[in-house]
């Protein structure tokens, strides 16, 4: 099989309609047979959130005891007697009270001062340095969808990257041989390309009447695609429609992501990685209003995943991280808001932690135009997941060697 057979494949099922190669659903069809394999039970599993907009850290994890933090927050700083202490220096914002029960049961790290060399304070450009852990963004797939490619490599199910409730396929889980699958909720993962247009309706008809051949030939390739979409279409939707959760859900779009993980993870789905985006963060006004409300959503959210885990028997073999492009800056605005920043926190979650804090609060003073400086380099988070809890080479994956931390057993 020639370098250019891929490109020809791509290029002839989207003339028909068909394939959207790291595409949303429901116009979707990917490039190799997605009724993969069963999981293995003891296989682990990685859930990405993303906190999409720069999540302030300073008011995640608030410095109640700094009196630098009081007076460049003097509209939305969070009153030092409504913290949820973690120790005689920080403490989690009221709000985040999911968060709070999951640290005091061992299952939650904190990773202070989290950023990366020369930060970008655009929201594409940042979120595309994040998903692709590159700088300089010379990489062409996503850092989970390398890791996919690397590990995975022999087993063709492009569903072992799968982002939920997403409109398009994050860049993190976008790999080579597997383009990652992204749709709005189970139910719209089905094939749908025909839009009404009775030619495509015939036309892929047709394709699924195909069989394959020993010359593997074009149109072979198509109706296999075809044929396994529906049939992986199918098995989510039924797995998502049959799932009864053990516990009671917040009524949010991140709550309601997070239980049909729960329900894929506990149908067996061969899904490694999972990926979900909680969005609004941009706080640029009324931010002593909407933040709290989205650490409401996010601690309430994540609580119950893992509580529904637990209850499943999977908590074991799950592993959560919750990311933003950036943080924000130390001084608020006349908005009552915070503006761009840079370095920010990272949240870990599950069984498998070390829980506590990790890396010391940047400093108030010492900042980097108005901006908390970084101590901690994101990629070595990932290293550490990677290495720790993926079995992976992080090295091969992130093209570079990153010091691993201690937040993972």
């Amino acid at each position: 099989m020639n370098d250019i057979l891929p490109i020809r494949r791509r290029s002839f099922a989207q003339g028909l309609g068909l394939v959207g190669i790291g595409a949303s659903l429901p116009n979707f069809l990917v490039k190799s047979a997605l009724a993969g394999p069963q999981a293995e039970a003891d296989e682990p599993i990685l859930v990405v959130i993303q906190l999409a907009g720069g999540n302030d850290g300073l008011s995640s994890i608030v410095p109640f005891t700094n009196d630098v933090y009081y007076r460049n927050r003097a509209k939305t700083n969070v009153p030092a007697k409504e913290v949820l202490k973690i120790n005689d220096e920080l403490g989690f914002c009221p709000s985040l009270t999911g968060f709070k029960e999951l640290y005091d049961d061992g299952q939650l790290s904190v990773i202070q001062g989290v950023g990366y060399p020369n930060p970008n304070r655009s929201h594409f450009t940042s979120m595309d340095i994040w998903h692709l852990a590159d700088r300089q963004q010379r990489e062409t797939n996503g850092w989970l969808g390398r890791y996919v490619d690397t590990c995975h490599a022999k087993n063709p199910d492009p569903k072992l990257a799968m982002a939920i409730q997403m409109n398009k396929t994050p860049r993190a889980i976008s790999g080579t041989a597997h383009p990652g699958v992204a749709f709005r909720d189970p139910d719209s993962f089905r094939y749908t390309a025909d839009r009404g247009n009775k030619r495509r309706k015939d036309l892929y008809t047709e394709l699924n009447k195909a069989r394959m051949s020993e010359g593997h030939t074009e149109l072979d390739w198509v109706a296999t695609t075809a044929n396994n979409a529906n049939l992986a279409s199918e098995q989510v939707r039924k797995l998502a429609a049959s799932y009864t959760p053990h516990v009671e859900y917040p009524d949010t779009r991140l709550a309601k992501a997070l239980m049909s993980v729960s329900a894929m993870i506990a149908g067996g789905l061969s899904t490694r990685v999972y990926y979900v985006s909680q969005k609004g963060f941009d706080t640029h006004a009324g931010q002593d209003v909407r933040h709290p409300q989205l650490m409401e959503e996010l601690g309430g959210a994540v609580l119950a995943f893992q509580r529904d885990l637990a209850k499943h028997g999977n908590a074991q073999r799950v592993t959560s991280m919750a990311f933003s492009e950036f943080g924000r800056r130390v001084k608020e605005n006349a908005s009552r808001g915070c503006d761009h920043g840079k370095a920010g926190p990272m949240f870990v979650v599950g069984p498998k932690v070390k829980p506590g804090i990790y890396g010391d609060l940047p400093s108030l003073t010492d900042l980097d135009k108005g901006d908390l400086k970084h101590h901690t380099d994101f990629r070595s988070v990932y290293a550490t997941l990677l290495e720790k809890w993926l079995k992976a080479p992080s090295q091969k994956i992130l093209r570079e060697s990153y010091p691993l931390l201690e937040f993972v057993s």
